[in-house]
């Protein structure tokens, strides 16, 4: 099964892999002039949208995991922290509950703020920075590095 397109031929195979052409998850891409390298991904399009859920999967394993989060030594350098205690703090009653956790913060917890202001649990927000540079709530970086 084939598809003829603008600058090459798309076809569905199972499993093979063929030297000098594309290959991601069952399908071949072959381009019309090899030669030129630059064209051969601007024409190499993948609809997702018409994937199946086991090549989606196959698609993730093919990628990876990137991870865009910081160290440990990175993010205790850079995040502001204090002991939390109830009488001193100027949270409104909404900011109280760790968005991450969803537990309400208690005396003497250890809590952090990045550079948008937000307030996490430390243990909380340290897990979450591991992963992604990113604030939860606000979707801003979270600590410029």
């Amino acid at each position: 099964m084939g598809l003829q397109g603008s600058g090459g031929t798309i076809r569905y195979q199972s499993h093979i892999r063929v030297p000098g052409h594309w290959w991601l998850f069952g399908v071949i891409y072959q381009p019309e002039d090899e030669d030129d390298e630059d064209d051969e991904d601007d024409e190499m399009h993948l609809d997702i949208d018409s994937m199946s859920y086991e090549e989606l999967l196959a698609l993730g394993e093919h990628i990876g995991n990137v991870s865009t989060g910081l160290s440990e030594e990175v993010i205790m350098a850079k995040m502001e922290q204090w002991k939390y205690s109830c009488s001193k703090t100027g949270f409104s009653v909404d900011a109280e509950i760790c968005c991450i956790c969803q537990e309400e913060y208690a005396d003497d917890d250890d809590v952090g703020k990045l550079d948008c202001g937000h307030v996490y649990h430390v243990a909380c927000i340290k897990e979450w920075l591991a992963q992604k540079n990113s604030c939860p709530i606000c979707k801003n970086t979270a600590l410029a590095t």
